[in-house]
């Protein structure tokens, strides 16, 4: 560093660079823009990613209180019985019932609410809930709680928000319809009343028990260990005692589970940054391109009074270094405002897709994140400047001085290009033979993108003399010159047409991801989805914690119009550590109505083995992510033991992103000892009138329950609605595409004009119209922005396959059809070349109000 600002560099920086950035300010402005946004979204996404995981882990310790251990089956709770046997084993001082819901509160603005179903006689030896204001009664005798079954405990800040107060009135959206609760106390803010952002209330357990249809079940058992038993001993001894069907692992494993589920979009916020810094890259050579080009003269001058090569290439760095530490720190300070806005966006979509909602009240700094977007800022910065900077030092004083063109590609260094592009094109074609082994399959995906970009100045040489005789045709003498700028200074607009070469290959892989997506979700509900209503306790199917009794399938069944019914009962288990989802259906009646693609396996043996019991069918993402294939054993932990049974087929399925598995119903009856159902699809016999049908159902649903009646186009909207929410970073791609292209192509255009000067300046000398002169830098610029979509659409479609290669392995392991987004083109297309033409009208004013002396002084 201190090589690096050495007195003669210093004292150049003071000659030269000061000068020039007091007079180009805005351009400037423009390259920290660049640093800036490649740092501020590598920041947002990391912290936002942290920021949501640690408001869980948060939670969790909050609700966890002095609990050690906790005992879970999956999320579909397992019997009363169970408590008895934790209470009697001598390891364990307390154990005390949990139920957990999402309970929708009715109040305007305060969404979901946490509800907590405790056992208040035995869950203050856990839990304290410091209550600031209570009915008296509570406070002295904790069973007149246990009397009130319409009591709620609520946190100061719910009740500051919605200006509650004790016997003030909530209410809750339950099974048993819309209830008004009572507030019996308040507990004081800090600990446990933190949890959740605050939305949070305390439930008597069997009071929940009936709200939310658990029958007589608890979801865990939270327990202290006796004194002087250790955790692992402790833990071990519990786990033998209740056999592997149970999981006793300590509060923070659930948060080991939320990780693994966002693992789908750590990868993609991961690629999605890396992207980001690359384009910031190109944007900061262009214009340390542009400011060598404008500064040439001044550069030969100082070549020519004595200035080292060495003294000159380190200027340019200090120049760069200056720029990424600037942009590196605002893009930080952005990045930590953007993130906020990402972390609500990622608790949404948590909620809309996994069912766990999570409000995330502050950020979690990372000081290790916020260090490595530094150095990767100014890293990025001192990259991208080394070649201006490395031409800079190159300059001849002589040629420096002349009023000529200083961007031409050297033939030595356009065959060494394209000798290493060929290269690294051989080695990805290796890789791709052996792309099994993830190591090569991506170490085949960057060296792929690294050859596009080695090919870029070539191929947009040769693009450039395509477009020649086009531009011709359409404008002779505007067009002409407007090839021949790009022709003979191939280095000037590489840059430009790499960054947007980039970008759109970018926007091609997350689009053509999203295209595939649809379409493969849009084949999955007209087979798997095709019931004509759904009647489900909660419009967000992805709510599972609120259940409805069996007898709910022989009441629709007598509805006149209704075909037939069937029962669904789905929950999260953990499968070798990873939470997946079991969905237990009435696998005879689903063969009848579903038609599902098959992967593997044939669809009517998978159904007959499912029916019997003797199989299950599993998720094309479940197989591939659990690497379990066609007649492999999957082992399911269940309240009953271990149930192993074989894979009687794979299907495409989009239930969960980290994989599905179907057993039939009488299956999961006996092995959990459960017959309650979370949603009924319900199908309608052909010549009926829908609209009546459901308006029979309606009418004939228990009045003591709250249920709705979704219509298949609800639920098609619904799953459509969260998959955009999921899919939305493809928008942010095209927005970040679109601000490459107007970006490079000012810088490229500024500089073509400094370098055509003369040549501009003879045009209008020898009569050449202002207006001419505009067509010019047009055509130029449009021709720029369509060198780049060729370049672009041709990258992408290669970046679309590793896309979707990416997606199969490490992105919940869907395998999707491969579709190019041809509608996507046809609408970045135009607006590319859009941005392209409104880029080009500043220089384009720039190049006809120069000064034709000075564009015409002799060498």
């Amino acid at each position: 560093m201190r090589k690096l600002v050495s007195s003669p560099v210093m004292m150049l920086f003071r000659l030269l660079s000061l000068p020039y950035l007091r007079k180009h300010l805005f351009r400037w402005a423009l390259t920290v823009a660049g640093i800036v946004l490649g740092v501020a979204v590598f920041v947002a996404m990391h912290t936002a990613n942290q920021s949501v995981i640690a408001a869980f882990d948060k939670t969790v310790d909050q609700i966890a209180g002095k609990t050690q251990l906790q005992v879970t089956s999956g999320e579909f709770g397992f019997e009363e019985s169970i408590l008895e046997l934790v209470q009697s084993l001598p390891d364990v001082e307390a154990a005390v019932p949990v139920i957990e819901a999402l309970a929708e509160t009715g109040l305007r603005g305060q969404g979901n609410i946490l509800i907590l179903g405790i056992d208040m006689t035995g869950d203050r030896n856990l839990r304290d809930y410091d209550l600031e204001s209570a009915d008296d009664a509570i406070i002295d005798d904790p069973l007149v709680f246990l009397a009130q079954p319409d009591s709620l405990m609520v946190t100061r800040d719910f009740a500051g928000r919605n200006s509650l107060q004790v016997n003030s009135k909530i209410p809750l959206h339950t099974l048993q319809g819309d209830r008004q609760f009572t507030v019996r106390g308040v507990m004081s803010s800090g600990g446990m009343s933190s949890a959740f952002g605050g939305n949070l209330a305390i439930m008597d357990i069997y009071a929940a028990q009936q709200m939310f249809g658990r029958g007589r079940r608890f979801d865990r058992i939270d327990l202290r260990l006796r004194e002087g038993v250790s955790l692992d001993e402790g833990r071990t001894r519990i786990q033998s005692a209740l056999g592997p069907g149970f999981e006793v692992e300590p509060p923070s494993a659930r948060g080991q589970h939320l990780e693994s589920l966002l693992q789908t979009y750590s990868l993609g916020t991961s690629i999605s940054s890396l992207f980001a810094m690359i384009i910031g890259m190109f944007i900061i050579y262009n214009s340390f391109s542009i400011a060598i080009t404008q500064r040439r003269p001044e550069i030969g001058i100082l070549r020519a009074l004595g200035a080292t090569r060495s003294q000159i290439r380190r200027l340019f760095l200090l120049e760069s270094l200056i720029a990424g530490s600037l942009g590196s720190a605002l893009g930080v300070v952005f990045g930590m405002g953007l993130a906020a806005g990402v972390a609500r966006y990622f608790g949404s979509m948590i909620e809309q897709l996994l069912g766990a909602t999570q409000r995330v009240e502050q950020l979690t700094i990372n000081p290790m994140i916020l260090l490595l977007a530094l150095i990767l800022g100014i890293g990025t910065s001192l990259i991208a400047a080394w070649i201006p900077a490395r031409n800079a030092a190159g300059v001849d004083p002589v040629r420096a001085l002349q009023k000529g063109k200083y961007q031409v590609l050297s033939e030595g260094e356009n065959r060494l290009r394209r000798i290493l592009a060929l290269m690294c094109a051989v080695a990805a074609g290796v890789c791709l033979l052996a792309s099994q082994s993830k190591p090569a399959f991506y170490t085949g995906y960057v060296l792929m993108v690294a050859a596009g970009l080695l090919f870029a100045p070539t191929l947009s040489l040769l693009l450039s003399k395509a477009v020649r005789p086009i531009l011709k045709g359409i404008l002779p003498a505007e067009g002409t010159l407007a090839a021949d700028s790009l022709i003979q200074a191939p280095r000037r607009t590489s840059a430009t047409v790499s960054a947007l070469m980039l970008s759109l290959a970018m926007v091609i892989g997350f689009g053509g991801f999203s295209t595939s997506t649809y379409d493969s979700l849009d084949e999955w509900m007209r087979n798997a989805l095709n019931p004509d209503f759904f009647v489900t306790p909660s419009a967000n199917l992805t709510i599972r914690s609120i259940t409805i009794p069996n007898s709910i399938g022989p009441l629709l069944e007598s509805v006149d119009g209704v075909e037939q019914v069937q029962l669904v009962r789905s929950a999260r288990v953990i499968y070798h550590g990873v939470p997946i989802l079991l969905v237990s259906v009435e696998a005879r009646k689903l063969g009848e109505k579903v038609r599902r693609v098959p992967l593997a396996g044939d669809i009517d043996d998978m159904n007959r083995r499912m029916a019997e019991g003797t199989g299950v069918m599993v998720s094309g993402n479940f197989s591939e992510l659990q690497h379990v294939s066609l007649n492999g054993v999957v082992e399911l932990p269940t309240p009953s033991g271990i149930l192993k049974l074989p894979v009687a087929g794979v299907v495409r399925d989009h239930s969960d992103l980290m994989g599905t598995v179907f057993i039939d119903r009488e299956v999961y009856r006996k092995w959990w000892k459960d017959d309650t159902v979370n949603l009924a699809r319900v199908y309608v016999r052909p010549g009926y009138d829908h609209a009546e049908v459901r308006r029979r159902i309606v009418a004939g649903l228990p009045p003591d329950q709250r249920l709705l009646v979704l219509t298949n186009a609800d639920v098609r909207k619904y799953v459509l609605q969260i998959t955009d929410q999921w899919l939305a970073m493809t928008y942010n791609q095209m927005f970040v595409a679109v601000l490459v292209a107007i970006l490079g192509i000012v810088n490229t255009l500024t500089v073509s004009i400094t370098d055509r000067r003369r040549e501009l300046g003879l045009l209008q000398a020898v009569g050449g119209l202002r207006w001419q002169i505009r067509r010019t830098v047009w055509a130029e610029a449009l021709s720029i922005a369509a060198v780049g979509l060729v370049l672009g659409i041709a990258l992408g479609a290669v970046n679309l396959y590793y896309t979707l290669g990416m997606v199969k392995r490490d992105v919940g392991g869907l395998d999707l059809d491969y579709i190019f987004p041809v509608q996507l083109m046809l609408v970045m297309s135009p607006v590319i070349l859009a941005a392209a033409f409104i880029a080009a009208i500043g220089p384009a004013e720039s190049a006809v109000r120069a000064s034709l002396v000075e564009a015409l002084e002799y060498e």
